[in-house]
């Protein structure tokens, strides 16, 4: 008897039993999510089940062909195999789930559409209308199917049909001879008909499960893992861990602050509002513990606005879940070389298998940039995976406030998908101005709003204006660090912070900005409680949880500043020398932060704070957004409305079920910076990454601007690698004649 295999290390039996079982065990999970929607959309839970069970027994049926099975034999001989000649078995597969659904759909429909074709036709590749993910079968000749193979694999589908009680459709192997190609090119032509518009949001919902499903019970069969779907951590272990961290800390633990008191009781969507320093992220962990619970054993997806801040919220997150539960995904997630990608032929090592894990939310726990969430919505990358895992999730977006109005339109429109699927979300900011709490209410009718008033009426630094730039007050600031102040100076360029920190390289000072590979950011960052001067960009603003006495800042929108001044005297201390000195703007800044529609935030927010009294306390300061952005409604906000419909027309672009391959539409992206970034890996460091492992390349990354990307880097098997001088003190420099 002919052994036919469906991965070297499985055969197809093999293969089918453990995909079979990590089937089972992710409906299991899944369930609340299916009856959910299923009372939504109203479609029978049984009937789906079966065509999930049948995308299951069907994906790999297509493996019983010659090509496939000679590549096998060379990967278990160790002998070479010219893949051109391998023919992709998703072509062949899709034959027999076509007829399979014909047959199911006489006991009752799931979709008008075959969605469960699609999902196995498209279970390792892209489908969409050009078809590039088979250009090689466009002209090459139909596969000889190995016909015992193929009877073979239909018995098995019987029999796992049988295990749950249900009668498989009558198949014959006849079907392995069909031009799957010519069957995909005529259901694509047919989806624009068969789909109406007003069935798009419904449509793309039920393709997600059948075929979230799918993908996941592939993947964890293949890679032989057992995963955990959702955390056991209680209430009282968060407590535990934090009191712990208080004595690591040598701070004394008080218990939960009322406004943490409250959160971890409350139920549903939440927006909250706490000044820096006041334990809001550890509150939004406990409202994240109650709500998964309350969901049967939803997930944690925490995103916020960067990458540095999605790395130091991770390792916060890994303290009270284990790193084991807590993924992390950003853009240095794609560090795989192209010649390292094989979908076809390997189960795939750990690292490969723990990064596609991160990207997808698969793990209980995942913390990452909003961007990775937000680029489902354009049906890109593994779109599938991140919904499927979204929708049943507890969603916190943390540092809410610190979006442009584009970002911020792709983001009403994901909490509202999201949402109404079931999702729970809870919105967090130190300041966010009473037009974007309403404006969140609409989306949320039913949310809870929490505002911290306990430290309302604290104070915590003196606040000054000058009326210079701050490179005219080296001097001062020189004169604070030889008093013993520990000073904190932002600016609000890379290039102006490199300046200055060389300027006090006398002083010890520490240079600290986006533009330093992850690996020196991270050893920055673990020296700031030793340091007595530290010069730093807007990185600092957010999710670092350290304190100084003294700030010397360039002017920065209101929001921004409240923030910056939450790294001076974090435990508000009323004994403590604490200081804030805010300084004039220059022309660089003013063109970073001024949007058309605001062209004088920057003159606005350095006037508010030169009519105040020095002495502000936390009601103050947020007296101070609101009065800046009373005249700026965030709908006006430059990109907001735009957003708003980019998000729904990228999906009737596909008609909400295709995916989205590159080049996208230019309008398809997550950020409308002024000045674009990309992340590269600079040519210093090549022989370093070369040699490691997927997941430890992250660390080498640096974002630069595009435009310097595009005249000095090039790709390298996938992976970008630019021509930058670089320095771990004071991290990259461009080349000198292309500074702007």
């Amino acid at each position: 008897m002919t052994i036919y295999y469906a991965k070297p290390d499985q055969t197809y039996e093999e293969h089918l039993e453990v995909v079979y079982k990590a089937w089972k065990e992710v409906v299991e999970y899944k369930r609340p999510l299916i009856e959910r929607l299923s009372n939504k959309y109203g479609f029978s839970v049984e009937r789906f089940l079966k065509g999930s069970l049948m995308t299951v027994v069907l994906h790999d049926i297509g493996k019983n062909i010659e090509p496939f099975q000679k590549m096998m034999a060379a990967i278990r001989e160790k002998t070479k195999f010219d893949r051109r000649k391998n023919y992709r078995h998703e072509l062949i597969s899709l034959n027999f789930a076509f007829e399979a659904w014909k047959e199911l759909n006489k006991e009752s429909k799931y979709s008008v559409f075959p969605l469960e074709v699609l999902a196995v036709a498209g279970h390792h590749l892209p489908v969409e209308f050009t078809f590039s993910s088979f250009q090689r079968e466009k002209v090459a000749a139909p596969p000889l199917p190995y016909l015992d193979g193929i009877q073979e694999a239909i018995t098995l589908a019987k029999e796992f049909f049988a295990r749950e009680g249900w009668y498989f459709p009558c198949l014959s192997e006849r079907f392995a001879k069909m031009n799957g190609l010519k069957g995909l090119f005529k259901l694509l032509e047919c989806l624009p008909q068969l789909l109406p518009k007003n069935e798009y949001d419904r449509e793309r919902t039920l393709f997600v499960l059948i075929k979230g499903i799918l993908i996941y019970a592939d993947w964890l069969g293949s890679s032989k893992t057992k995963v955990s779907y959702s955390i056991s951590a209680s209430k009282d272990h968060i407590i535990e861990v934090l009191k712990k961290r208080c004595q690591e800390k040598n701070i004394k633990f008080n218990g939960l602050s009322l406004f943490q008191q409250k959160l971890s009781e409350q139920e549903g969507d939440v927006i909250a509002v706490a000044p820096t320093g006041s334990g809001k992220t550890e509150a939004s962990i406990l409202w994240a513990v109650k709500n998964s619970r309350a969901m049967g054993g939803a997930k944690i997806i925490y995103l916020l606005p960067t990458k540095a801040t999605a790395n130091s919220i991770w390792s916060r997150l890994c303290a009270f879940f284990g790193e084991e539960n807590v993924g992390l995904t950003h853009s240095s997630a794609n560090l795989i070389f192209e010649s390292e990608v094989d979908n076809e032929t390997t189960s795939g090592s750990e690292e490969k298998r723990n990064l596609l894990f991160d990207q997808s939310f698969i793990r209980p726990v995942t913390v990452g940039t909003v961007d990775q969430l937000l680029t489902s919505g354009f049906n890109s990358g593994k779109w599938v995976l991140k919904e499927i895992n979204a929708a049943n999730s507890v969603i916190i977006l943390d540092e809410i406030h610190a979006y442009d109005g584009w970002t911020l339109g792709l983001i009403v429109s994901m909490i509202s998908h999201f949402a109404q699927l079931g999702a729970r979300f809870l919105l967090m900011s130190a300041t966010m101005p009473e037009s974007i709490i309403s404006l969140f209410q609409k989306v949320l009718p039913s949310s809870t709003v929490f505002k911290d008033t306990e430290l309302l009426d604290k104070e915590r630094s003196k606040y000054f204006t000058k009326d210079k730039f701050i490179e005219e007050d080296i001097a001062e600031i020189k004169e604070a660090v030889k008093k013993g102040h520990r000073i904190l100076v932002v600016v609000n360029t890379v290039e102006k912070c490199q300046t200055l920190a060389k300027e006090f390289e006398a002083y010890d000072a520490i240079c600290y900005h986006s533009r330093f590979i992850a690996k020196d950011r991270k050893a920055i960052e673990e020296s700031f409680e030793r340091a007595r001067l530290v010069i730093a960009t807007q990185v600092v603003e957010v999710s670092l949880d350290i304190d100084f006495d003294w700030l010397f800042t360039e002017c920065a929108p209101p929001d921004a500043l409240v923030q910056r001044a939450g790294r001076v005297n974090r435990r508000r201390d009323p004994e403590r020398d604490s200081r804030v000195l805010i300084y004039k703007a220059d022309a660089k800044a003013e063109k970073m932060y001024n949007p058309i529609n605001a062209p004088d935030l920057l003159e606005k927010s350095f006037a508010e704070f030169k009519q105040a009294s020095s002495d502000l306390n936390e009601k103050d300061l947020l007296t101070i957004v609101e009065s800046v952005y009373k005249d700026y409604p965030v709908e006006e906000r430059e990109g907001f409305s735009e957003a708003l419909t980019q998000y729904e027309q990228s999906q009737k672009t596909r008609l909400a079920i295709l995916d989205n391959i590159s080049p996208r539409n230019e309008y398809e992206r997550t950020r409308m910076e002024k000045y674009e970034t990309v992340t590269v890996i600079p040519y210093c460091f090549f022989a370093e990454v070369c040699k490691s492992s997927p997941r430890e390349r992250k660390w080498y990354e640096v974002r630069i601007p595009y435009w310097y990307a595009r005249r000095h880097s090039r790709l390298h098997e996938g992976v970008l690698f630019c021509d930058l001088t670089y320095d771990s003190k004071y991290g990259a420099f461009l080349k000198p004649q292309d500074r702007s």
